[in-house]
């Protein structure tokens, strides 16, 4: 399963994402930006003024949402 995600991450680098990510008290933080790089246990959003890390992990944990854009 994890396999498939880091594919489909791989697929779509340099693509536009939206990133839903759960915050703590029933809170969503919306970020959008870039796949910029990808390592073996995380990858990388970047929208030009701040970068963020996200694990593989948190996608089939469904603790982030990504909508490719």
């Amino acid at each position: 399963m994890i396999e498939s995600i880091k594919s489909k991450i791989k697929n779509n680098l340099n693509q536009e994402v939206k990133v839903i990510s759960k915050e703590n008290r029933n809170r969503n933080e919306v970020f959008y930006g870039y796949i910029t790089e990808c390592y073996a246990h995380v990858f990388i959003v970047s929208n030009h003024i701040e970068r963020k890390s996200y694990s593989y992990n948190d996608i089939l944990s469904k603790d982030i949402l990504i909508t490719f854009l």
